[in-house]
């Protein structure tokens, strides 16, 4: 008897284990989204600060990283498939966005703008730095190395800057023509090293 049911038991954990990351990975889609949607507006075609935070790069960078590493199960193929899905749909929230409030390429419609998004760069090289980004992140967190994940979302937000002039430098650029707002990268970096301490003080708290 107990043989019988510990085979049924196995036989429904599949099941069981795929109805558990349903709703997380609804969940993060649905963050993602909500992301998306509020850079687009944000952005908006305004310059200075707003187009400053439109344009920061470690938020996107973020997408995939954040929903691999949450969702279930932790594994690098899921993880790979949710982060190239889960920039795809941030991409595709907000080019739609845009193109309904703000009137971009709205005469196309719908199935055009299908067709340009399976071409376009951006859509295709999210999709491939998307699951790269997640099957690293799903394989860090299977293995509870949450210290590494924190330590690298604090850093693509506390190096984006110098990473930004470094790149202007490179290209024979002027570094202030990178710099639209001081501000919007101080607080981007404010924020990396707020995510470095409050992991920091959890952790220490916890022992």
């Amino acid at each position: 008897m107990k043989r019988r049911r510990w085979s049924e038991a196995s036989r429904h954990a599949p099941e069981t284990m795929r109805r558990q990351g349903i709703l997380p990975l609804v969940l993060i889609l649905a963050v993602v989204c909500a992301f998306a949607t509020v850079d687009a507006i944000v952005k908006g075609h305004h310059g200075g600060t707003r187009n400053a935070v439109g344009n920061l790069s470690a938020p996107w960078a973020l997408v995939p990283f954040l929903s691999s590493a949450f969702a279930l199960p932790r594994r690098r193929f899921t993880g790979a498939v949710v982060g190239a899905a889960s920039t795809l749909v941030a991409l595709a929230c907000y080019s739609l966005v845009r193109m309904g409030a703000f009137g971009e390429d709205g005469s196309r419609g719908f199935g055009s703008f299908i067709a340009s998004a399976a071409g376009n760069r951006w859509f295709l090289l999210g999709a491939l730095g998307g699951a790269i980004l997640g099957a690293t992140a799903s394989w860090l967190a299977a293995k509870g190395r949450w210290r590494i994940v924190i330590a690298v979302v604090a850093s693509l937000l506390v190096l984006e800057p110098a990473a930004r002039v470094l790149w202007a430098i490179a290209k024979g650029e002027a570094a202030r023509t990178l710099i639209p707002s001081p501000a919007v990268w101080a607080v981007e970096i404010l924020c990396g090293c707020a995510v470095a301490l409050g992991f920091r003080l959890r952790t220490a708290w916890q022992r």
